[in-house]
């Protein structure tokens, strides 16, 4: 009986231990996991094929939301995918690669959510983009198709309610961000009904509806207060703000749609604010509206605020200015964000009166039938310039208004407007010159000049200033002799001295340097680029920065860049990922190829080299010669190899292959003797303070031209193949078969030096070629 009890006691102990072995074992396990892994596609299409007119905010809006999203959004950089008037095909690329990333990330993420986000032009059946369309039902089965657990799917284009139109819009309790419980399904939010068209803004330089997404987003949408901004709270906060400023317009009220059917408990969290490297605090007894603008003068948002509590709201360090309209003040301020700052942004920022003006609100009886009928044809409906006209401004036509020493001529629309201090109008289609200094706070469609600076809201058309320009948004050229700066610019920005831009679609061009927030296009600079993101060229005399390369990055010395898609060019090629091509005398690329090595070949020859780049291509430095020479020179028989190649790299776990064509060089007392020749002749005129291009003779010139030309024969070409096994890892041994190629009467006496213990002869045409196999055991560190 004893021993029965003691067997049942010694039982239930092993039993236990192996439960709770199991749950510390479970636990490690999901230790190594990351929960939600979440993954993007951001595209922006203006253009919509030949029957429709550009958009100017489309890729704006795309880069906006990409932004937006990896900062307070949990989607990083490396897991997104940014598309600007893409293909068909191009989309579908961006689909198989996002989904093929989500199959290798399984095993370190317990649930994965997709993002696909689209802003442009469609019609009632598929988007336009471009030459090419895609179709409503296509696009659903090809996005169904992505491997994750979730689909989130936003489109900002006319008519995008036929997406989601099929299936009604009936919600189901969606789910917690965290992975408490298992959740599967989607949720399609549209810019507007099946029927409606999409409309973008000059005021705001965006789309009505990404606008609203990226103020909720980042804060205004919270309605909880719990720091987070759910799926609900979105919809629910971009569905009255973008009905709110489109009920008016011409183009007709915008309402958006949506359908969701995910299944589980709690609410999806699209963005958590606490995650922001900075914040605002909006306290309880500020009310009315909010008006945020960046330093470059672009919209942020506009939050309605009209509860009593707090408002958090997430942005990036930096300088903005906030405009508070309230009953009865309008007032303004700018503040000064720092990182890892939460702001309490109080009455006290707000320290200048803005006077107000009286405007007639559209629908007001007084406004006549030729000024509706003005306003209706300058809207077109679909997403683009049309439908801006919340108000209507009587306006006062003057072909020719004068303004000086500080007048404002408001509410002017001119042909020209001159100003021997300053000229500022609401709007002006024509041209405005000042002496100092031009202001249009709104619009303008024309031309715009300054000998000292230049102003404005929106230009459509040209801007100029023979020392500052600036403009909020910019659909032309922007040229100015020492600086500019612009909110948004498609088109040309270019200067003698400094550019600086928010979003650039379009060249910035500037002689000495460059800096663009967020760029599609070419940057180019006589000596410096900086760009956080450029989706094109950056060029530059001297000197490259960039976080995102997407395109290529050419620097006549330096090119710098967080992560790379496609060439950097330079002298010095630095880059934290790159997954293109690095073409540079050293390439530091930090998941490529940064290895240094040292070997020993069979003719006798000691070796250092250096390999930068990446994988796809890499550049290699060598340098070699007889042990007895290696740290020495001296006597007629004295040689040194230096060569610089290309090669691309195949990995196979612990084993790679290199594949390199080098180009050598010999240096010996023979190639010394050529160069001091030449620097005794050339000398020879400088000292007696001549120029040897303009004052040599003929004699000395064809001399100089025929030592330079002897120099090919100590050079020869040369292809290595090598095979490196990882034993540590930074430490790996590899081993090399090279072959050089000697061509008869070309590089002859390039093998007049060192040992040559293998040849193999044969003829090529008229020449006799020989080739010089030998091997090589060495040593890298990588």
């Amino acid at each position: 009986m004893k021993d029965s009890i003691n067997i049942r006691i010694f039982t239930l102990f092993l039993c236990s231990s192996v439960f709770l072995c199991s749950a510390v074992f479970a636990e490690a396990a999901d230790s190594n996991s990351t929960g939600v892994e979440r993954y993007a596609i951001y595209i922006g299409s203006n253009s919509g094929g030949k029957n429709n007119s550009r958009l100017l905010y489309a890729g704006t809006d795309a880069m906006s939301f990409q932004k937006t999203m990896s900062e307070i959004g949990g989607v990083p950089e490396s897991n997104s995918i940014l598309l600007l008037d893409p293909s068909k095909e191009n989309v579908d690329d961006a689909l198989s690669a996002v989904s093929n990333a989500i199959v290798q990330g399984k095993s370190v993420s317990r649930r994965t959510e997709f993002i696909f986000y689209y802003s442009g032009h469609s019609d009632e059946n598929a988007l336009l983009l471009g030459k090419s369309s895609y179709e409503y039902s296509q696009l659903k089965e090809s996005i169904s198709n992505v491997p994750s657990d979730v689909h989130v799917v936003i489109l900002d284009s006319c008519y995008s309610g036929n997406f989601i139109r099929t299936k009604g819009g009936q919600r189901k309790k969606p789910f917690l961000m965290d992975d408490s419980t298992v959740v599967k399904g989607h949720a399609y939010l549209s810019s507007s009904s099946a029927l409606e068209s999409s409309q973008e803004s000059d005021e705001i330089g965006s789309s009505f509806f990404t606008n609203a997404m990226l103020t909720g987003l980042r804060g205004a949408a919270d309605t909880s207060g719990d720091n987070k901004v759910s799926l609900n709270e979105l919809y629910s906060y971009a569905f009255n703000d973008t009905l709110a400023r489109t009920e008016s317009s011409s183009a007709g009220p915008q309402h958006p749609n949506y359908n969701i059917t995910l299944v589980g408990s709690g609410d999806l969290i699209l963005s958590d604010i606490s995650a922001s490297e900075s914040a605002l605090m909006i306290p309880e007894e500020i009310t009315g509206k909010i008006i945020i603008r960046d330093s470059f003068g672009k919209l942020i948002s506009e939050i309605n605020k009209t509860e009593k509590n707090p408002v958090y709201f997430a942005l990036s360090a930096g300088t903005y200015t906030a405009v508070l309209i309230t009953e009865t003040d309008t007032l303004q301020g700018t503040f000064l964000l720092k990182k890892n700052q939460l702001l309490k942004l109080d009455r006290s920022y707000f320290n200048s009166v803005i006077a107000r003006t009286e405007n007639r609100l559209r629908g007001d009886e007084t406004v006549n039938e030729a000024e509706n009928s003005a306003e209706s044809e300058g809207n077109e409906g679909a997403l683009g310039p049309s439908g801006i006209s919340e108000t209507t401004v009587p306006l006062e036509i003057k072909p020719f208004h004068f303004a000086f020493a500080g007048e404002n001529g408001s509410n002017v629309q001119s042909i020209i407007s001159i100003g021997l201090i300053r000229a500022s109008d609401f709007i002006v289609n024509g041209a405005q010159a000042s002496l100092f200094s031009g202001n249009v706070t709104d619009t303008m469609n024309g031309a715009q000049a300054s000998l000292i600076g230049v102003d404005a809201g929106v230009v459509n058309g040209i801007q100029g200033a023979g020392i500052y320009a600036s403009s909020q948004v910019l659909n032309g050229a922007q040229a100015s002799g020492i600086f500019n700066r612009s909110g948004t610019v498609n088109g040309v920005q270019g200067t003698g001295i400094f550019n600086q831009a928010n979003s650039l679609m379009g060249v910035q061009g500037s002689g000495i340097f460059n800096t663009v927030q967020d760029g599609s296009g070419i940057q180019a600079a006589g000596l410096f680029n900086c760009a956080r993101t450029i989706n094109g060229i950056q060029a530059a005399g001297l000197f490259n920065i960039s976080g995102t390369v997407r395109g290529v990055q050419a620097g006549g010395v330096v090119n710098v860049a967080k992560k790379v898609t496609g060439i950097q060019v330079g002298l010095i090629n630095v880059a934290e990922e790159n997954n293109g091509v690095a073409l540079g005398l050293l390439n530091i690329i930090r998941n490529g190829v940064h290895d240094a090595g040292m070997m020993i070949d069979t003719n006798g020859n000691m070796f250092v080299q250096i390999q930068g780049g990446t994988n796809h291509l890499f550049t290699t430095a060598l340098y070699g010669s007889s042990p007895r020479y290696f740290f020495s020179s001296g006597g007629n028989d004295y040689y040194h190899f230096f060569a610089l190649g290309l090669g691309t790299r195949f990995n196979c776990r612990k084993v790679s292959f290199d594949i390199e064509a080098l180009f050598f060089n010999t240096l010996c007392q023979a190639v010394v003797d050529i160069g001091d020749e030449i620097h005794d002749i050339i000398n020879k005129y400088e000292d007696d303070g001549k120029s040897f291009s303009d004052d040599a003779s003929t004699e000395d010139k064809d001399r100089v031209e025929d030592l330079a030309e002897q120099f090919h024969k100590y050079t020869y070409p040369s292809l290595r193949f090598s095979v490196s096994y990882n034993l540590l890892s930074h430490f790996s041994l590899f081993a090399t078969a090279c072959v050089d190629v000697r061509i008869e009467d070309w590089n002859d006496e390039a093998f007049d030096y060192g040992n040559r213990n293998l040849s193999i002869d044969f003829t090529a045409g008229s020449n006799d070629v020989t080739l010089y196999p030998s091997f090589g055991l060495g040593v890298k560190i990588r």
